[in-house]
């Protein structure tokens, strides 16, 4: 069913499973903690068929290591993330800082405001002591995910919302919040002890789009909704003249 939903949506890009404390999958791509790295372009190495991993060595961007499910990665590595996020430092920035730290990427009026977002943060450290990220055709190399990500256009997002109320009956099954591009993983890990789980919507960071791809948002969650999507296709919104429609364009 998993290949299925992939051939109905039209998905360019593999769903990616993503395993937490995985320590014994072959990864042809591991994060060096020589290098400045972003989760974002760990988990599109694995929607185009390799597998992928960070430990927290590697895991070196501060909100990426948030998102990887490292811990309070923030107050280990950049503790004044919520100047940077809001107005930035000003006069007080380092000679030859970026603009995005001098200026600010203003996502918040205020350090203060960006500090209450920073203190929300649903900090998990799931991924210890290594996380893997694996396209959907290699799942049966490693094992069941605990989340599915999925890189998913305007189209397929919204077929995908919509499929997630098919067996509940539920209006609101996805939420939407700001976080870097990769913290829909620590969103989502969140929802895997939830007796009804959400699925979250990213990929919503401006500053980081770039690492992205141009018209694409993600849709992650946890294994159990990935799971129930993939049931009962032959009677979802998959196979009305509305879907048909939109799959010429696709």
């Amino acid at each position: 069913m998993d290949k299925k939903i992939v051939e109905m949506l039209h998905m360019g890009l593999e769903p990616v499973g993503i395993f937490f404390g995985n320590t014994t999958a072959k990864s042809e791509l591991e994060a060096s903690p020589d290098k400045r790295n972003c989760v974002v372009p760990f988990l599109l190495a694995a929607a185009k068929g390799k597998i992928s991993s960070m430990d927290e060595a590697g895991c070196t961007c501060p909100g990426g290591a948030v998102g990887a499910c490292f811990g309070d990665g923030f107050t280990r590595l950049n503790p004044n993330i919520h100047m940077m996020l809001s107005q930035g430092l000003g006069d007080r920035a380092p000679e030859g800082a970026p603009p995005m730290v001098k200026e600010g990427e203003r996502f918040f009026c205020n350090a203060d405001i960006a500090l209450k977002w920073r203190q929300n943060m649903p900090y998990s450290e799931k991924a210890y002591p290594r996380i893997v990220f694996a396209p959907l055709s290699r799942w049966v190399e490693i094992g069941t995910p605990d989340l599915v990500f999925v890189f998913a256009n305007a189209d397929q997002i919204s077929a995908l919302v919509i499929m997630q109320g098919f067996h509940n009956g539920k209006a609101v099954n996805t939420l939407a919040p700001f976080g870097a591009a990769c913290h829909s993983l620590v969103y989502a890990a969140e929802q895997m002890d939830k007796e009804e789980p959400y699925a979250i919507m990213g990929l919503f960071d401006i500053s980081q789009r770039t690492a992205a791809l141009k018209d694409y948002l993600s849709l992650t969650m946890p294994y159990r909704l990935w799971e129930n999507m993939t049931k009962d296709l032959d009677r979802s919104c998959l196979t009305t003249h509305s879907w048909k429609n939109i799959e010429k364009r696709l």
